[in-house]
């Protein structure tokens, strides 16, 4: 599948095109999961993670047309960016010194 091709797919995912969706999920999910799986280090949170990157893809596929990443570039960053967040969610909050 080519860049365009993805760039389609995404757009298309936009306007709640559910086949676009399911298509766009096939075609990129292994590689969202390694992303998940080479930041978290553990497969059961690589795969939720993986469901909420797609949950967010859905959500805000509007938004890729503003950017200026390639369209891989552009999901890998929000399946980085989700498995960092879930790593500074599990860390214990900073103890506040005075």
């Amino acid at each position: 599948m080519t860049p365009q091709d993805i760039s389609n797919l995404i757009v298309r995912t936009s306007m709640k095109d559910r086949a676009a969706f399911d298509l766009l999920y096939r075609q990129t999910s292994a590689k969202l999961f390694g992303v998940c799986l080479r930041v978290l280090k553990d497969r059961g949170e690589a795969e939720e993670a993986l469901q909420e990157v797609f949950v967010k893809i859905w959500t805000k596929a509007d938004r890729f047309a503003v950017s200026d990443l390639s369209p891989i570039s552009w999901l890998v960053a929000i399946a980085r960016n989700h498995a960092i967040d879930r790593i500074r969610a599990r860390r214990e909050p900073a103890a506040y010194i005075d």
